[in-house]
């Protein structure tokens, strides 16, 4: 697999990926999403939530770092999708457990669909946008619960994937196929799922 190193002289581009990561985007998710709770409840939930998520992952990358294999290496990408996965199977078995909002579970859910599907692109096809597939199922999950209520913010988060699908290219680790894919994975799950659970 011959991987292009990705290119951060534009800053601009740099900064939306930072702002937009995986790993970022999440709490703000949550928080959109648990608004309606008390702040302890959703302080608690997403804490436990995105510990048990990301935690795993922050060390494997560094792990992997100090044996010479970074994540914009497609090949690196399997044992972090393989370790995501267990860990969103944990986060799902523990917030059932705990009898957590059925929201939450539907979340998990649809990231426990998603990450197989990414890695199976992955290994069989492409470099698929992770960046994108996070923020277009965070972002269509949002609208599914009826949190993006105003034409402001449907354009806004719009917005938000284009700038996001542009960094990632502009960066030169993706593609606009692999950008565009990856914000079509990530969305169907959601999609399917939080009909299904939520109904």
């Amino acid at each position: 697999m011959n991987d292009i190193l990705p290119n951060y002289q534009n800053r601009i581009a740099t900064a939306i990926s930072l702002i937009f990561h995986p790993a970022v985007v999440g709490v703000p998710t949550l928080l959109a999403i648990l608004n309606e709770m008390s702040f302890t409840e959703i302080l608690g939930w997403t804490i436990l939530i995105l510990g048990i998520l990301l935690v795993p992952n922050v060390i494997l990358q560094l792990v992997l770092q100090r044996r010479g294999r970074f994540i914009y290496q497609r090949g690196t990408r399997k044992p972090l999708y393989i370790v995501g996965w267990l860990s969103v199977f944990t986060c799902l078995v523990i917030l059932v457990v705990l009898n957590a909002p059925r929201v939450l579970v539907a979340c998990l859910l649809a990231l426990l669909a998603w990450i197989p599907a990414q890695l199976i692109i992955n290994q069989l096809l492409t470099k698929i946008s992770i960046h994108t597939a996070v923020i277009s199922g965070c972002l269509t999950g949002l609208l599914v619960l009826g949190k993006l209520d105003t034409p402001f913010l449907k354009v806004l988060a719009v917005i938000i994937l284009i700038l996001t699908a542009w960094a990632r290219m502009e960066t030169k680790n993706h593609t606009l196929a692999q950008v565009a894919l990856g914000a079509l994975v990530g969305s169907l799950p959601v999609l399917i799922v939080f009909p299904l659970v939520l109904s």
